[in-house]
């Protein structure tokens, strides 16, 4: 409404002219009549789109909570708490102790600990001291040594149950064992490991990484002259052929035969390789390096037929041939060129030969300093420092580091002689860690050791003389814990589904949905048949969340039964985390891998939260169906507004046009009454 009107009105009837009639009151009320129907209308759309909104928001809520709870269960390193504690923190301790762990007392003893390669400089007077007159020169750098072959491993089939007599032979050496009922492999395992004669054995005992074999490792690498035998009462037990390679001279059958040939980077050539029953020549080119040779062999006529394949070597300076199939070859592959190249030894397995590997520096700045900042530049693994001993008159002298272990070795030659390689300035030499477990000798490149126990890392400070015990222990209560607040969680999500779906005026959010509710009983049909289908990754008795004492009953209502999870997880709990997880730990939502079935759950719940998800986008048009709503009031305020003016303008020029006859009638009722005054005189 507009001042001026209001001003004129209110003034009107301020001086009691015109009908007297609050026409400013008149005018709201006239507007209030007409507004008030439709504001109402709006306004319960409104509340009903802001009731739906909230009621999203609450399904979402516990939608997330559920699909928390299943991540809890999605990780096999989680499922269980593991604790760890040593009979010596001094010289051995546990960490990154994951609940996978195995529990159990280990016995180990320290002979040696790793250390990495340190070696100085001669001395000199400055750090800007000149080493070669002044001029650049070069340094070369070779890392790490050549690794002698490597232990054969072979593996045996066996049942993780069965009754048996056990026998088990390296064509010098048997150990048999009584029979016996063995429940599973690790039984199994241990009875082999303290039979009588085991440490005179070649080859050592153990359960293979999947679980589902024993594992015969060689204690010395090199040639195999026969493979284990393994026999039983029970089940068959089959011998299969080594799993990674001996360094022989004729392929190991049962592994690929891999032949290393040593080439020049540039050169000019013609390339033939063959293996005896099939050739491929390249054309002569120029190649500036072995990649360009390799590529140019792959892309030749007749490569696929050839019975191996070309890549380069893992140092990068030379070729490696791989058979196709595994067995013995009765032809070694060729190769000719201008060049001359040598096809060396055959090599099995994965990481049989190992050479050093030499950098060329260029120690641009003929000075200490120059050097040490040239090698560290070259990133070879060894660590250069200028250290300034403050005795004497040449106190500057340069430490080189390498990395912990034997392979972390380097040697350093240059022109002029820097006296790295005098045995004076040796600090340290490099050298692996030791330890002894069980018989058998295990070493490794570092003070931390995480492959041996399963779960754990052995941390190594000192050498011992004497046993140190590792001890870990496994509290399963924690998947006990997260399954309750899984059944919390969808009971608390159920209860919700049935509050919407319900027809009681006692409910006040029973009709938050209106007419979704269809929804909600898709999203519980969903989310149930998730939760209660086969696990992906079922192990052994244990299929799905109803093995773990998981129900729902009629109502809807899950019920977690501890006496039925109390036995499955004392009988079963490698079954179950294999079941919940896949054995994984928090495995990637876009692998096309089984993932288990607590994140297959999880996903399948994201999938109706995330931005595109069923919940989310009924939100969203709900969102947007209150700013239209919204909107439309606003314009019947506008509306409104307008009524109320042409109302109160009526009016107000209707008091106008009243207040002008009063003051005509007063006018002529003057003059009437001055004439009978005059007639009356």
């Amino acid at each position: 409404m507009t001042e001026a009107s209001n001003v004129a009105s209110t003034v009107l009837t301020t001086l009691d002219v015109g009908s007297g009639i609050d026409i400013v009151k008149l005018s709201e009320d006239l507007t209030n009549a007409e507004k008030e129907p439709k504001q109402n209308a709006i306004q319960s759309d409104i509340d009903a789109t802001e009731a739906s909104i909230s009621a999203y928001a609450l399904v979402k809520f516990q939608v997330d909570a559920l699909k928390s709870a299943f991540e809890k269960l999605n990780d096999a390193n989680e499922i269980a708490t593991s604790t760890g504690t040593t009979s010596d923190a001094t010289k051995m301790s546990l960490s990154n102790v994951q609940g996978s762990a195995t529990a159990g007392a280990y016995d180990f003893t320290v002979s040696q600990l790793a250390q990495n390669q340190r070696v100085m400089s001669d001395q000199y007077t400055s750090n800007t001291q000149a080493l070669n007159s002044g001029s650049a020169f070069n340094l070369s750098m070779a890392v790490g040594t050549t690794k002698s072959a490597v232990a054969a491993v072979y593996s045996a089939t066996v049942t993780a149950a069965e009754t048996t007599t056990l026998v088990v032979g390296d064509g010098t050496t048997t150990v048999s064992v009584g029979s016996a009922t063995y429940s599973s492999i690790d039984q199994q395992v241990a009875a082999i490991q303290g039979g009588t004669g085991y440490s005179s054995l070649l080859f050592t005992v153990a359960k293979n990484a999947a679980g589902d074999a024993l594992e015969f490792t060689y204690k010395t690498a090199g040639s195999v002259a026969s493979t284990p035998t393994f026999t039983g009462s029970g089940s068959t037990h089959t011998i299969t052929n080594p799993t990674v390679g001996v360094s022989v001279a004729t392929p190991v059958t049962g592994v690929a035969a891999v032949y290393n040939v040593t080439a020049t980077a540039s050169e000019t050539t013609a390339l033939t390789a063959s293996d005896g029953s099939n050739s491929i020549t390249v054309a002569s080119a120029t190649y500036n390096s072995i990649a360009d040779q390799v590529t140019a062999m792959q892309a030749a006529t007749g490569y696929d037929d050839l019975l191996f394949t070309i890549s380069a070597n893992d140092v990068g300076n030379g070729f490696k041939f791989t058979y196709k199939t595994t067995g013995a070859i009765s032809t070694a592959p060729s190769l000719t060129g201008t060049s001359t190249h040598t096809v060396s030894t055959t090599t099995t397995g994965v990481t049989a030969v190992n050479s050093a590997t030499t950098t060329t520096i260029n120690v641009s700045t003929d000075t200490p300093a120059g050097v040490v900042s040239a090698i560290n530049a070259a990133n070879t693994g060894v660590t250069a420092t200028l250290v300034d001993t403050g005795t004497g008159t040449n106190t500057y002298r340069i430490v080189l580091s390498g990395a912990t272990g034997s392979d972390g070795v380097f040697t350093v030659t240059s022109t002029p002689d820097l006296g790295f390689h005098d045995v004076a300035n040796s600090l340290q030499t490099a050298q692996d860690s030791i330890i002894e477990f069980e018989g058998l000798s295990i070493t490794r490149s570092s003070n931390e050791i995480s492959d041996v126990i399963a779960g754990a890392t052995i941390n190594l400070t000192a050498t011992t003389s004497s046993a140190v015990r590792l001890n870990i222990t496994n509290d399963q209560s924690t998947l006990k814990t997260n399954l309750q607040s899984m059944v919390d969680a969808y009971n608390g999500l159920n209860d919700l589904f049935t509050t919407f779906t319900s027809t009681s005026s006692e409910d006040e959010l029973g009709n938050a949905l209106g007419d979704d509710t269809s929804m909600v009983r898709f999203l519980r049909d969903q989310i149930r048949t998730a939760i209660f289908a086969d696990s992906s990754t079922k192990s052994g008795n244990i299929t799905a969340m109803r093995d773990l004492g998981i129900s729902v009953d009629k109502s809807g209502t899950m019920t977690f039964t501890e006496t039925t999870y109390d036995a499955a997880i004392l009988a079963s709990y490698n079954e179950i985390v294999t079941m919940l997880t896949a054995d994984t730990s928090n495995e990637s939502l876009f692998t096309t891998t089984a993932k288990g079935l607590a994140q297959d759950v999880a996903t399948a719940l994201g999938n109706f939260t995330d931005s595109d998800g069923i919940v989310t986008t009924r939100s969203t048009t709900a969102t947007d169906e209150l700013a239209d709503h919204q909107e439309e009031l606003a314009e019947l305020e506008t509306r409104m507004e307008t009524v109320y003016q042409r109302y109160l303008t009526q009016f107000t020029a209707m008091e106008s046009l009243m207040a002008s006859m009063d003051a005509t009638k007063d006018y002529l009722t003057g003059q009437l009454e001055s004439l009978s005054k005059a007639y009356d005189d």
